[in-house]
């Protein structure tokens, strides 16, 4: 009888992780708390902004008012409402994955599931598995309410189908790269800490006093600015500014930190006990 191999067990531990997600009663309970608020998100503000916007491409005065905001950016896109979308997920998906991704480990190693886990497959496989089903959680997610996104989009104007279709992939591809890095450092709490509790509130403290202490340091030293790359996410406001597959321009930093944090996190599970 054969062993599975390393990527052979990477997807079954992923599925798990999926499998978990939609057959348990706290699962679902997110999954519905989380459907209700992208639907007042979607009917409110993305579909109320992208109305404005449609303005804003007929009219000079309207444009004006959108560049005064910093938000001119948003009238370059074919569509408006993936405009939209593109500007509230980079603030809500990294948050939410901070919250998604706090208990990979932490909590199986409490109750030593970890322990029977590890002797059937190894540490890098249970490490790397939690991490790709995470993000397999989160990518699923984007989908939907890019789907839901979609759907509003046809309803205004059904000849935006083919091009919405382009515009649903850029943004997926590029929003799974940016939500990485955020993934990758819960990865690294979860090994290192006990609870998912613990993993969320230090998760919030590195990334809050991280881009202050760097902020500051960098407007005294401006040398240091180059320190803001170990913030997971410091190029969301640039991001904003660009418009579907332009945003691959950026993707190398998030792609590096992910790496980074990654390593980070193998260490630890090796050195943690299960």
């Amino acid at each position: 009888m054969t062993t599975p191999g390393f990527f052979t067990h990477i997807v079954l531990i992923s599925q798990f992780e999926l499998r978990r997600l939609f057959t348990k009663p706290r699962g679902l309970l997110y999954l519905l708390t989380f459907a209700v608020v992208w639907l007042l998100i979607l009917y409110y503000p993305i579909r109320f902004a992208s109305r404005m916007i449609v303005e804003g491409q007929r009219s000079v005065g309207v444009f004006r008012i959108f560049e005064f905001f910093g938000f001119d950016s948003l009238l370059f896109w074919q569509i408006p409402e993936f405009g939209v979308f593109w500007y509230f997920a980079l603030l809500i998906f990294p948050s939410l994955s901070i919250f998604i991704a706090a208990d990979q480990t932490c909590l199986d190693r409490e109750r030593g599931t970890l322990r029977v886990l590890g002797l059937r497959t190894t540490r890098d496989r249970l490490f790397f598995g939690r991490f790709a089903g995470v993000m397999l959680i989160q990518t699923i997610l984007m989908l939907v309410t890019l789907l839901s996104t979609l759907v509003l989009v046809v309803f205004r104007e059904s000849a935006l189908v083919s091009p919405g279709l382009n515009s649903i992939l850029a943004i997926l591809v590029n929003l799974s790269i940016v939500v990485m890095p955020f993934t990758a450092l819960m990865a690294v709490l979860s090994a290192a800490l006990k609870s998912s509790r613990q993993a969320t509130i230090w998760g919030i403290l590195i990334l809050s006093f991280l881009s202050g202490i760097i902020g500051i340091l960098s407007n005294q030293l401006p040398l240091l600015a180059y320190l803001k790359v170990l913030i997971p996410g410091y190029q969301l406001t640039e991001l904003g500014r660009l418009a579907q597959w332009e945003s691959l321009q950026l993707a190398y930093i998030p792609v590096l930190q992910t790496i980074v944090l990654l390593a980070i996190g193998r260490w630890i599970m090796g050195r943690q006990s299960l």
